[in-house]
Parts: C-alpha cells; sequence; structure tokens
C-alpha cells in the first residue's frame, strides 16, 4: 500500500460518517500525477541534449463522506482530491517554470477487506511556463503550445497480500477542447514492508506503474520509485518519505507528453 498511509487494513465505518479520517483505496506509488506534495531534483535525458529538472507537486485527498457497503465489513467513502504539479528548468538562471498541470477531481472509493477499487472523474489542463514560450533555451523543448484541457473518468482495482498491492485500470477522456485520442491504461505493483527496518516508524516501501496512451502510439512508459517512509508516532498520516525515482517514456509534463525521454532524480514527500 501507498508510503502515505498506515499498515495494516483500512477502517471501515460501521455508519454515514462525514469527513471520514484515511483512506479506503490506495493508488499506485509511482503514479505521478497522484495528489501529494513533494519536491524532486531531476536529471532529464533528452534525445539531444540534458537538463536539470526541479519537479514541485501541492496536493491531497480529502474525504467528504464515507457509509456501510452493503455487509459488515465493506464500506464506501466519497473524496475531493487536487493538485498542482510544476516543473521547473534549474540549468536556467531564473529557474525557468517549464510546465504546470492542474489536476481536480472527485474519487469515489470502494474497500471489502484486502480488495479496494476506485473510480475518478477528474479535470486536467496544462501550461507552459511564460520564460520557455519567450526565450526556449533547448530545441528539444521548443514545442507549440496547445490547448490541454480535458475531462476523464478513470477506473481501478486493486489487490494486498501481505505488504504488496497490485493495481490496474482503465482510464477514457470524456471530454477535450483538444483532437486527443481518449484510451489508457496502467498497471502497477506497490511494496511497503510491513515490519520496521531501522525505528518504529521507520519502513521501506517501492512501486513500479506501467501506463499506455493511445494518443502515443501506446508506447510503454515506466516509473519506478523507491524509499524509507518515516511516520510520526503521533497523528494520523503525517510523515516523510525520501525516495529516489526513475522514469522511461512519453513525459508526464502536460505539454510535453509527445516527447520520449528518461529522467532519474531524488525526492521528498510529505504527508500532512
Amino acid at each position: 500500500m501507498p508510503q502515505d498511509q498506515n499498515i495494516g487494513p483500512a477502517p471501515v465505518n460501521k455508519g454515514t460518517r462525514l469527513f471520514p479520517e484515511g483512506q479506503l483505496f490506495y493508488p499506485p506509488m509511482a503514479n505521478q500525477k497522484e495528489p501529494r506534495t513533494h519536491v524532486t531534483y531531476l536529471r532529464l535525458d533528452l534525445p539531444d541534449d540534458e537538463l536539470t529538472i526541479g519537479s514541485v507537486g501541492f496536493g491531497d485527498s480529502f474525504g467528504l463522506v464515507r457509509w456501510r457497503g452493503w455487509g459488515a465489513d465493506d464500506a464506501w467513502q466519497l473524496n475531493i482530491s487536487g493538485v498542482v504539479l510544476s516543473q521547473f528548468n534549474m540549468d536556467a538562471e531564473s529557474m525557468d517554470l517549464i510546465n504546470a498541470d492542474y489536476i481536480i477531481g472527485f474519487p469515489l472509493s470502494y474497500r471489502n477487506g484486502p480488495f479496494s477499487a476506485q473510480a475518478r472523474f477528474f479535470h486536467q489542463s496544462s501550461h507552459l511556463g511564460d520564460e520557455l514560450l519567450l526565450f526556449p533555451q533547448l530545441p528539444d523543448l521548443e514545442v507549440k503550445r496547445i490547448n490541454l484541457s480535458f475531462e476523464a473518468i478513470e477506473l481501478l482495482g486493486a489487490l494486498e497480500w501481505k505488504g504488496l498491492q497490485l493495481t490496474a485500470g482503465p482510464s477514457y477522456i470524456i471530454h477535450t477542447d483538444t483532437a486527443l485520442e481518449r484510451n489508457s491504461v496502467q498497471a502497477g505493483i506497490d511494496y511497503q514492508s510491513r515490519k520496521p527496518f531501522f525505528r518504529p516508524t521507520m519502513r521501506l516501501f517501492a512501486g513500479i506503474l506501467y501506463h499506455a496512451w493511445e494518443e502515443t502510439d501506446w508506447n510503454s512508459n515506466v516509473n519506478i520509485k523507491a524509499g524509507v517512509n518515516i511516520r510520526s508516532p503521533y497523528a494520523g498520516k503525517r510523515g516523510i518519505q525520501f525516495f529516489g525515482e526513475y522514469y522511461h517514456g512519453n513525459l508526464p509534463f502536460g505539454q510535453f507528453y509527445k516527447l520520449r525521454a528518461e529522467y532519474y532524480g531524488v525526492g521528498i514527500n510529505v504527508s500532512f
């Protein structure tokens, strides 16, 4: 299960509860567009050049209401989630903004023991940085701005077993202002140690995610993430995660989705 959640089964509510604590569905750890707050230092290898990227994200998922399911051990939960993802050119004198993605969604999740699922309706819009438009510094990043804005529905199912979680599902763009192909799929496997490896609050985690989109001819995109989770022993999900990351595929940075590249780096994720 994800590095920002507790070990053990998710709490299942026996009645209806507003603003519940915790989540019923744990999204893949290696998904770069999940609502998390992080700072990551990346080395981006482009076809003809290299670039140092500072990637930041500010986001979270907030439970609105949880209600019991059909049985004694299952439950449903409706959340609101949002995140702003930005990438900066650390090689530029003024650390120019390259791209910014804005994502807001309403995930509906379900859990019954080790099985969980989520249906998420979300909106994404992406924008190029002003400095990049005015003063392009690398030929590979000279792209023509498009109105990359769409609404999509994502369906994911997950199964947990002894610290492992398998997740898979499709997504479909239901509306877009640009001529985009609408289908995509993803599959991932996550691991979090069930026992601390050093102190009671420190656990190892790792995740790998495969993603393919019809718009990019079903090219394979793979992200790998691993590190250590240091949790607060006093407050809910609060903690800090230190991780390393490697990605190969079409860039997940909004307007640059057609550009094939790879990157690697290190980062810090903060769970409030």
